[in-house]
């Protein structure tokens, strides 16, 4: 009598493929067989192929960590249980075109698997199914809920329609690094580290229906981005980490909501190796009224001391209104000793000089004044006309001044802040002046 490398068992009539022990590189699943037990082939180092014929379910771990397993054939699969093929590393063909169900973790760490076409039939997906494959592209437009961390550390996903989901998990695309294009224009809801280092994707605009974005969602966001007057919820540095300067548009509506951007957790204890804050990262805010008017403009930094954390904090009003003392009496003293960002500060305020003081105009000018012959070779070296337009407008340049600055100016080719200079050079000169270049 042939001896048999598997068991099946019959539970009321249900053909159940409880344990495989062969050695073989390819095996067909006998007919009639519907379900596979739970870590039926599990830790197989032989298996390459399988057929799993008329097999609706597949059992939870039934494949795990069966490393040199490359094609499956399941047409009939309904139901692909948890952890089913988790760490089976040479997988790279599945076909599943009848599947319904994936658990979770269900091809995790699958790190050649690709597959070109998810079906129509999947209506439940768990978290972490497809996390480090090789998934290029993820149609999955159907889904309502993309769950946590589905395609987490997939650095060969470059597209993805998620355009159907109102909920988008945690982690779901984290450390996608390839992703540059995902459409997504149902959510609601995009949760902490969604697109956490996904390096290549700059998301430009953000759905409509949005009300709520977690902890660092983003890993970045194009410049100037409109956030939804529907977002009433804002997670910490949830449009990219500190260390990265950025820009958005902020509804007046949702500015209050917005304080909550820069929350941060109080230290359990003073930790002696954190004496300093490098106070390099910046977020500017644009705010903007229902008719889509600017009404305030609001450079703020991301990684303050807690004490400068809890006053910019508190600077929010309940009224959505902002007090931009903050800025002039606290953040900008409360910088001193960072040139950059102080520059960064009084050029802006002074371009933007919402609620701006008496006092506190006349504090930046004085800086201006101080800084007078860095600031204008910065900006000059930059060809940044506007920066010496606000440097001259805001402080009293000497005639000597100018021209040193002109030389500079000429020398750097920068033609703009050139022919700038050349004009404020002139207004200066007095009719001897003239007089005297001419001859």
């Amino acid at each position: 009598m042939e001896q048999k490398d598997y068991t099946l068992r019959n539970d009321n009539g249900r053909i159940i493929f409880e344990r495989y022990t062969g050695t073989d590189e390819c095996f067909r699943v006998p007919e009639g067989v519907t379900e596979i037990a739970e870590r039926a082939f599990a830790d197989n180092k032989r298996l390459k192929h399988i057929d799993l014929g008329d097999v609706i379910s597949v059992g939870a771990f039934a494949f795990q960590d069966c490393s040199n397993l490359e094609t499956v054939l399941m047409d009939k699969a309904e139901v692909i249980s948890a952890g089913a093929f988790e760490f089976c590393s040479s997988l790279h063909t599945v076909s599943i075109g009848a599947v319904k169900t994936i658990g979770d973790m269900a091809f995790r760490h699958c790190r050649q698997l690709d597959i070109a076409e998810m079906p129509r039939s999947l209506t439940s997906i768990g978290a972490g199914t497809f996390s480090h494959t090789a998934i290029k592209t993820a149609r999955i437009d159907w889904l309502e809920e993309i769950p946590r961390a589905l395609f987490s550390g997939d650095t060969c996903l470059t597209y993805a329609d998620i355009s159907g989901a109102r909920i988008i998990g945690e982690t779901a695309f984290a450390e996608c690094r390839s992703l540059s294009v995902a459409l997504f224009g149902a959510a609601e809801s995009i949760g902490s580290k969604a697109f956490y280092k996904c390096d290549s994707f700059e998301p430009a605009k953000l759905p409509e229906t949005l009300k709520s974005i977690g902890d660092e969602a983003f890993e970045k966001v194009r410049e100037e981005l409109i956030v939804p007057r529907s977002v009433s919820c804002f997670g910490k540095n949830c449009f990219g980490p500190s260390d990265r300067r950025k820009a958005v548009c902020v509804y007046e509506s949702s500015l209050y909501s917005f304080s909550k951007y820069f929350m941060e957790e109080a230290p359990d204890r003073f930790d002696e190796d954190e004496h300093f804050h490098l106070w390099e990262s910046s977020i500017d805010v644009t705010v903007l009224d229902d008719s889509d008017k600017q009404t305030g403009y609001l450079p703020l930094f991301t990684d303050l001391d807690h004490q400068l954390t809890e006053k910019m904090i508190d600077a929010f009003k309940a009224d959505n209104s902002f007090d931009y003392r903050f800025i002039d009496a606290e953040l900008f003293p409360g910088l001193r000793w960072n040139r950059r960002c102080m520059d960064d500060i009084v050029f802006k305020r002074l371009k933007y000089p919402y609620d701006l003081e008496e006092d506190a105009r006349r504090q930046y000018s004085d800086y201006l004044k101080s800084h007078l012959m860095r600031l204008a070779k910065s900006a000059v070296s930059n060809n940044d006309i506007d920066e010496l337009v606000i440097l001259f407008d805001n402080c009293v340049v000497e005639q000597e001044e100018t021209r040193d600055i002109l030389d500079y100016s000429i020398s750097k080719a920068a033609n703009d802040c050139t022919a700038f200079l050349l004009e404020r050079s002139s207004e200066m000169q007095s009719p001897s002046d003239f007089l005297i270049d001419e001859l």
